[in-house]
């Protein structure tokens, strides 16, 4: 299940078609995400190398990127998407044979074994511990014991119930799986999962289980044998419009690599002591690593963050904007050392990509509240407050809590004081009769804010509450999205800066005013031909007013220079 963040509806099919989708979407308040993970950098690099071994040899760029004013242009001649690729296995079956340090894969023609075992109470973005009656030898180790996600996949070690995307990047990163199909699959809803051990093979079917918001029936199947085969088995209930997922194989943590698949031939393939995998998605994505890589081919290592508009919509139907954390040193801020910088294509000082997506879904007056309670600058304010935010605990009594974590775990939570932060949560202020009311949203970076950004010290950030146990009102996710006007009843628990250091330590580098402004490149991406001039003077519009509204959000302790060089 993904957690609403900020307001889209309706599919990409063109730029005009989407335009009017934008709008639709932001008059009916439905079906709103920002797409920002924790690992979004991560998963973008491992889209990007699944997408440029499946092409072979890279296609030599015969356009480098050039400025428009203060705009970067950079224009796709095919080598910056990541192609919608249909789910195209059902009827198939697939067997994954031990090979050396890995697994090779081959086509067969198996049946479905009959589900007639164990029904696994899964509900949505959820995980089953299962005792298996073998050892199961999977890339050099031994399991006794699997998990059945409900997004159709095997994990060893871990469960995994995340509501993040479904993509490459986490069949590779994440704990050793096996993958028929991770998809997002709802079996609360609808449909079964079921687990059957033989002694010698133990098979776990999903029948019929729709995808989230959906009301489609897939069925598929895996088998693990004793001996370290592998069989995924497709019905021909399999769905060809699987939003986004990935069938495979993968030793979990990044290790060996990854081949990337077309399963519907699998002819001579070999994983290595890596990954073999293929994504599948219904619309056009884009490569942010090969669009930082090749605005790097002609400019400066001189930005820290890139923030990037296209010229039509290529996010996914349930995304409206996302950032992804590419380099961070912080301490304290709730984030580990990371640094991906050189995989797109910098030397070591990006620490942020943002893709703000089709310009022809911002509205031409920027400060016009359009999506929910954001405007086109406050949106860009939210993306890029995710370089440092928000994945902020607070030491209650002698445990660290993640009470102020709402939507994805890296936004505040609804329930949450913020001051009204454009990182969501809500200026919350008690009322006379004991509850609660929102007097308003996406107003501001918060004295909190300020200090996670390193541009207020602790001891300049005052208490603020969250609000345990809320009622009264008819939506009590902390995921929900911020809105004023919402009255609600609850307990009050105040939180200090104090708390917040003793669960994620003292910030370092100390926070203070920014002593240099955070340096950041505007870039278009142009898809289909030339970039038209009246949208390139609508990013120019935002981008020349986005430093006096980025000044005066944080108090003037800090600055932005989205000036090229």
């Amino acid at each position: 299940m993904r957690r609403r963040c900020l307001l889209f509806v309706l599919a990409f099919l063109f730029p005009s078609a989407g335009e009017a989708a934008d709008a639709a979407g932001a008059r009916s308040g439905r079906n709103a995400w920002c797409g920002t993970a924790r690992d979004g950098a991560r998963d973008a690099v491992w889209a990007h190398r699944e997408r440029r071994e499946r092409r072979g040899v890279e296609a030599r760029s015969l356009r480098r990127s050039l400025d428009v004013g203060q705009i970067a242009v950079v224009m796709d001649e095919g080598d910056l998407a990541l192609v919608a690729n249909a789910m195209d296995l059902q009827e198939a079956a697939l067997r994954f044979s031990p090979a050396a340090t890995g697994y090779s894969v081959s086509r067969l023609a198996l049946p479905m074994e009959p589900d007639t075992g164990t029904r696994l109470a899964l509900g949505d973005d959820d995980s089953r511990l299962v005792r298996l009656s073998f050892e199961f030898p999977f890339y050099g180790k031994t399991h006794s014991e699997v998990f059945v996600n409900s997004d159709g996949n095997l994990t060893f070690d871990d469960p995994d119930d995340a509501s993040t995307a479904r993509s490459v990047g986490r069949l590779v990163g994440g704990p050793p799986r096996v993958a028929p199909l991770l998809a997002d699959f709802n079996p609360e809803v609808g449909g079964s999962v079921s687990v059957q051990d033989l002694r010698d093979h133990a098979t776990v079917t999903w029948r019929a289980v729709p995808q989230f918001d959906h009301s489609d029936r897939n069925t598929l199947q895996v088998t693990l044998w004793a001996d370290g085969r592998v069989d995924f088995v497709y019905d021909r209930e399999l769905s060809s419009g699987i939003e986004e997922g990935v069938t495979g194989i993968a030793p979990g943590a990044g290790q060996g690599g990854l081949t990337a698949a077309d399963f519907s031939t699998a002819a001579a393939l070999s994983s290595g002591a890596g990954a073999l995998a293929e994504s599948f998605r219904t619309e056009d994505g884009l490569d942010t690593v090969a669009v930082a890589r090749k605005f790097y081919a002609s400019h400066p290592d001189d930005y820290h963050q890139l923030v990037v508009f296209t010229s039509r919509r290529l996010v996914a139907s349930t995304t409206f904007a996302y950032e992804q954390n590419v380099r961070n040193s912080d301490a304290g801020i709730g984030v580990g050392d990371a640094d991906l910088s050189a995989d797109y294509g910098s030397g070591g000082r990006l620490e942020s990509f943002i893709t703000m997506d089709a310009i022809s879904k911002y509205p031409d007056d920027l400060s016009r509240r359009f999506l929910g309670e954001d405007s086109a600058l406050s949106v860009l304010a939210h993306e890029v407050g995710h370089r440092w935010l928000v994945n902020a605990l607070f030491r209650d009594t002698a445990a660290n809590s993640q009470e102020l974590l709402g939507r994805d775990e890296v936004h505040w939570s609804f329930f949450v004081d913020t001051d009204g932060s454009f990182l969501e949560g809500n200026d919350i202020q008690p009322q006379s009769d004991g509850r609660f009311r929102t007097m308003g949203a996406g107003l501001r970076y918060s004295a909190i804010d300020q200090y996670l950004m390193g541009m207020r010290d602790a001891s300049e950030v005052p208490p603020f509450f969250l609000v345990r146990a809320p009622s009264g009102t008819g939506d009590t996710d902390p995921g929900r999205s911020p809105q004023t006007g919402v009255t609600f009843d609850g307990t009050r628990r105040d939180v200090s800066i104090a708390d917040v250091v003793a669960a994620l330590g003292a910030r370092r580098p100390a926070g203070a005013p920014w002593a240099a402004p955070f340096r950041q490149a505007f870039v278009y991406v142009a898809v289909g031909g030339p970039p038209d001039p009246a949208a390139l003077e609508k990013v120019e519009r935002i981008r020349a007013a986005w430093p006096a509204f980025f000044a005066q959000s944080v108090e003037g302790r800090g600055g932005v220079d989205p000036t090229l060089n």
